[in-house]
């Protein structure tokens, strides 16, 4: 996933990690906080959006893909879906790469076509992440965040100037493992969750009230 590059790589360098960070979601003994804040959301996470929000006649752009959970989930769909991201981290499909918040989006997607953001971006760029792509063309933006973020002085502006159409809590934890770890511990790893996640959805026009919809658990991550 992106992370903050150049000078802004430098000032983030001495700051403590949050108190409530996508690793305290993966069960270990001890952890360091993953490069490039890469935490891979399990494949069952992004069903669940694909079948509660209309996402039909719209291109997929992930633009912190990653290993690629989220295009593929909708490729399987048959959706088009392109990925992006600040480095390689094994997406075999379509994909550019480049840092999100400076990406010229016409080297993703056509400036005349429909498509719709669904990222689970870096928990600490996460609200920079959501006014860019709320700053683009996109028919919806859908990003996956814990719960958490919907409750913060900080953010209260954000929600303010551009209102969720739905916020969608899964009722069942995810757990969400650093993308280098999974390899070693297979299906393992994502079991487990500890820290409730919502997927949170924005759609043109932003002039809607809210719907808060709560997902049915999975029998099974």
């Amino acid at each position: 996933m992106d992370v903050e590059t150049g000078a802004e790589a430098a000032a983030f360098a001495n700051v403590t990690a949050l108190p409530v960070n996508p690793a305290q979601n993966f069960k270990a003994s001890t952890y360091e906080r993953a490069a490039d804040d890469w935490y891979v959301e399990p494949r069952w996470c992004v069903e669940q959006l694909a079948d509660a929000i209309d996402l039909a006649d719209s291109l997929i752009w992930d633009p912190a893909c990653g290993g690629g959970t989220i295009p593929d989930t909708f490729e399987a769909r048959d959706f088009r879906a392109v990925g992006s991201d600040i480095r390689d981290q094994g997406y075999a499909g379509g994909k550019v790469i480049a840092d999100f918040l400076s990406l010229d989006p016409a080297l993703v997607v056509t400036p005349s076509g429909r498509f719709s953001i669904v990222t689970n971006p870096p928990f600490r760029m996460a609200e920079r992440f959501a006014r860019h792509a709320l700053a683009l063309p996109a028919l919806r933006v859908c990003m996956l965040q814990q719960l958490s973020f919907l409750a913060s002085r900080a953010r209260w502006a954000l929600f303010r100037e551009w209102p969720p159409s739905d916020v969608l809590i899964l009722s069942q934890r995810p757990s969400m493992p650093p993308g280098e770890k999974i390899a070693e511990m297979g299906e393992r790893a994502f079991r487990g969750g500890t820290t409730d996640f919502c997927w949170i959805v924005w759609t043109r026009p932003h002039d809607r009230p809210t719907n808060l919809r709560w997902l049915a658990p999975e029998a099974r991550s």
